[in-house]
C-alpha cells in the first residue's frame, strides 16, 4: 500500500511537469535599416519566473502561477502580457553600434491551449528603426529566463543571409558581434555546437525519451542485449529524423506525440514479464525508435538548417542524443549492479517498482494527449 501511495505521488508530480525550454531569437535587419526581433518562448514561463534553471516547472516555486497562466486562452494571456511587458523588455538586452535599442511589439503569435503538459508556443515580433547601418549586435536574454539561441540576418549584396545559431547558457551575453564583417562559423564549430544542443534535448530536456530509454535499460543486465537494442533504437530514430528533416517523412505531432507516450508504457509492461523475447523486444524497440524520431525532427526543424550545414548539424545533434542515451544506460545499468553486489533482489527493488511507474507515467500521458 505505501508502494502504490508513493507511485501515485511520483506520478502526479511527473505528469504536471512541463520542460523549460530555452528561446529561440532571430534578428532581422532590413535594407532600410529596420531592426525586427523575434523570440519563441515560453511566455507563461517568462511570465512566471520560470528559467531553464529549472529542468522543469514544477521545480519552481511560481509553478502554480505557470499552470494558471497556461490554461488562459491566447487573447486573455496576451491581455496578461501587457502588464508584465515592460518588465520582460527590462530583462533583456539588445544594442547595435553599442547603444541600446527600445522595441516595439509588433505581433505576438500565441498558440491554442491545446494538451496542456506541453509548453505552449508564443512567439513575440519587435521592431525599432536604426538611426545608422549597424556594424555590431550585442544581445542577452535576462539570467532569470536563462538559455538562448541567437541568430541574425542582415541585407547585403542583394539577399539576406542567416548566421549560424549561437548557444547562449544561463543568461549570458553574445558578446559583440561584428555583423559588418561577420566571422564565419566553421564546420568543426557548427558541430560541436549541435552536440551539445543534442544532448540537452535529452538531458535534461527529453523526458519521454529519458524515461524510455530507462524502460528499455532496466530490461537486462546482459551487456550484448542491451548494445542490441541501443543500437537497433539508435538506427530507427536516426532514419526517421533524416528523413523528416529533408521532408520526406511529415507525421502530424497530434499522432507522434501519443505514440511516443505509449510506446514508453509499453516498453516498461515488457520488464514486468518473467520470460521476454529478445526478438521480440528488438522490433518493438526498432518500431518506437522510429517514432521517438519523428518526435525529435520536430524539435529540430525550430532552428532551419542552411543547406550547406544540414549534414554536419544533423549528425552532430544526433551524436549528441546518443552521448545522453549511453549516460543514462550506464546509470541505470550501475545502480542494478550495485544491488547485484549487494546481494539485494535488484528485480523487486527496482525493476518492477520503476517499470509500473513509467508504465503509468506513459499511459497517463498518452491518454492525456490523444484528449488534448
Amino acid at each position: 500500500m505505501k508502494l502504490l501511495s508513493l507511485l501515485l505521488l511520483l506520478i502526479n508530480i511527473s505528469v504536471q511537469a512541463d520542460v523549460v525550454k530555452p528561446a529561440l531569437v532571430e534578428v532581422t535587419i532590413f535594407n532600410n535599416k529596420t531592426l525586427e526581433v523575434t523570440i519563441d518562448l515560453s511566455l507563461e514561463a517568462a511570465m512566471s519566473g520560470i528559467g531553464t534553471q529549472y529542468k522543469n516547472t514544477t521545480d519552481s516555486p511560481n509553478s502554480q502561477t505557470y499552470d494558471q497562466l497556461r490554461s488562459l486562452e491566447p487573447e486573455v494571456l496576451r491581455e496578461r502580457f501587457k502588464a508584465f511587458e515592460v518588465e520582460f523588455l527590462n530583462s533583456l538586452e539588445l544594442s547595435i553600434n553599442h547603444q541600446a535599442q527600445v522595441l516595439t511589439l509588433t505581433n505576438a503569435k500565441i498558440d491554442i491551449v491545446g494538451y496542456k503538459k506541453r509548453p505552449r508556443k508564443t512567439v513575440l515580433t519587435y521592431q525599432t528603426p536604426l538611426d545608422e547601418w549597424p556594424k555590431t549586435l550585442t544581445w542577452q536574454y535576462g539570467k532569470i529566463h536563462g538559455d538562448s539561441a541567437l541568430r541574425w540576418q542582415i541585407y547585403k549584396q542583394d539577399e539576406y543571409n542567416w548566421s549560424q545559431w549561437q548557444w547562449l547558457r544561463d543568461g549570458s551575453s553574445s558578446g559583440v558581434i561584428d555583423i559588418n564583417h561577420p566571422e564565419s562559423q566553421s564546420a568543426t564549430q557548427r558541430f560541436f555546437q549541435f552536440i551539445d544542443i543534442g544532448f540537452d534535448h535529452v538531458i535534461p530536456l527529453g523526458w519521454d525519451h529519458i524515461l524510455f530509454i530507462i524502460g528499455m535499460a532496466l530490461s537486462s543486465l546482459l551487456w550484448r542485449r542491451l548494445l542490441l537494442l541501443v543500437s537497433v533504437f539508435t538506427l530507427a530514430h536516426t532514419l526517421t529524423l533524416g528523413l523528416a528533416m529533408v521532408g520526406v517523412l511529415e507525421i502530424s505531432t497530434r499522432i507522434v506525440e501519443p505514440l511516443i507516450a505509449f510506446s514508453i508504457a509499453y516498453v516498461a509492461i515488457e520488464n514486468l514479464l518473467v520470460h521476454q523475447s529478445i526478438k521480440r523486444k528488438t522490433i518493438v524497440v526498432f518500431i518506437f525508435g522510429l517514432i521517438h524520431g519523428l518526435g525529435f525532427a520536430s524539435m529540430l526543424k525550430n532552428f532551419e538548417m542552411a543547406p550547406d550545414s544540414f549534414a554536419t548539424t544533423l549528425i552532430g545533434f544526433n551524436i549528441g542524443v546518443e552521448l545522453a542515451q549511453v549516460v543514462i544506460v550506464i546509470g541505470v545499468v550501475g545502480v542494478l549492479l550495485i544491488l547485484r553486489r549487494l546481494r539485494l533482489n535488484y528485480r523487486q527493488l527496482a525493476i518492477i517498482p520503476i517499470s509500473i511507474l513509467i508504465a503509468l507515467i506513459g499511459f497517463w500521458w498518452g491518454v492525456e494527449r490523444l484528449i488534448g
